[in-house]
């Protein structure tokens, strides 16, 4: 009798793990289903963003950080050198922009981040433990403190507040990511969706990587990441619980960066590379950015992008999936790249400064299928 029901419960054991592993769908694709693309991009217009200080003269940013928009599509642009928000409407043109450097009701010090929830604006300030919180008309609302360290970008998602962070080891030598959700945006009650130790460390090689732009998250609260991406296109779709559904990708073979790509490193690093703490990679990540569009298709930037050569004429990769993981379409382009957003059917393509006038512009295209 025992040797009975403990074949039943090896039986059930085998059929719960049997189960568990089918439950994650794989998908891959050795060619696109669709021999050409079916999507274009049609530019509306061109935003002259010259006077905002949204990047260094020399390396790039998630500009996902400090540019965001409200439910009437104006798009807020955080200015953290000058503590300024600027504001523009559906249409590219100047509203107004509020805030000043200070600590006062309408003033901003040291601010790094910007999220709109609720027609309200989130500013991380300071030592980037404080939220400083505002209307949409630049008015003070209140304070939030946070206690997470390392906070690399926070995401939006129904009425959920997203933290995507860093974690170091007291070596300073090993990298940990952290995905934690905040229900109703408070921060005093965090789930904890994902945990991931970046496989180079903290002093592994490094290029102006933007960790943050390998995660994306939907409307509806499920997430995805691209998992082991300095060697495989593997995208991991998880549930709102942290629970992993489907995972997909393309046969990729890994590149190396090109001659201009390597010699910009090295204009750019050349100290931190005499004192060893900065290597250069031998290939780009193969994800660079991921969004999802009006269709819920998503769109995954991969390999070297004219970000990373500074050539304007570089046509960037850019791969469409299905909510499924099926592999649509490939194609080409200069105005969809890394350092571009996605909002209500419109892509902005943040251009680099121009090095000799500082001049900056965002490119606005609306996706036609």
């Amino acid at each position: 009798m025992k040797r009975s029901v403990l074949c039943l419960v090896v039986i059930g054991v085998m059929f719960v793990s049997c189960r568990s592993n089918k439950e994650v769908v794989r998908v891959s694709g050795s060619r696109p289903k669709v021999a050409d693309k079916k999507v274009e991009l049609e530019k509306l217009y061109t935003i002259d963003v010259t006077r905002i200080n949204m990047f260094s003269k020399e390396i790039g940013r998630g500009f996902d950080n400090v540019i965001d928009f409200d439910r009437n599509n104006n798009m807020y642009i955080l200015d953290s050198y000058e503590s300024t928000i600027s504001v523009f409407d559906k249409n590219g043109g100047f509203v107004k922009s509020f805030g000043r450097p200070g600590q006062g009701p309408k003033e901003f010090f040291n601010p790094s981040m910007l999220f709109i929830k609720d027609d309200e604006i989130y500013v991380l300030q300071g030592f980037g433990f404080d939220f400083k919180i505002m209307n949409l008309e630049g008015e003070f609302v209140s304070t939030k403190r946070i206690s997470f360290e390392n906070p690399l970008r926070f995401y939006v998602s129904g009425d959920d507040i997203y933290l995507f962070s860093g974690k170091v080891d007291r070596t300073f030598t090993k990298l940990e990511f952290i995905l934690r959700r905040f229900e109703a945006g408070r921060f005093d009650q965090e789930e904890v969706l994902l945990t991931y130790n970046y496989p180079p460390g903290l002093n592994g090689p490094y290029y102006d990587f933007i960790w943050p732009n390998w995660l994306h998250i939907s409307d509806s609260g499920e997430f995805y990441f691209a998992e082991n991406n300095l060697s495989e296109y593997s995208i991991i779709k998880y549930g709102r619980r942290g629970k992993p559904e489907l995972i997909f990708g393309r046969k990729y073979d890994v590149r190396p960066y090109s001659k201009q790509a390597r010699d910009r490193f090295y204009s750019i690093y050349s100290r931190q590379i005499e004192s060893g703490t900065v290597k250069f990679p031998p290939s780009p990540p193969v994800v660079r950015k991921i969004f999802q569009d009006q269709k819920k298709n998503m769109w995954i930037v991969s390999g070297e992008t004219c970000e990373d050569n500074e050539d304007p004429d570089y046509e960037n990769t850019i791969d469409v999936f299905s909510e499924k993981g099926e592999w649509l379409y490939s194609f080409r382009s200069t105005s969809v790249s890394r350092n571009c957003l996605y909002n209500d059917g419109r892509i902005y393509g943040i251009l680099p400064i121009n090095p000799d006038t500082f001049e900056q512009y965002i490119d606005v295209y609306r996706i036609k299928y």
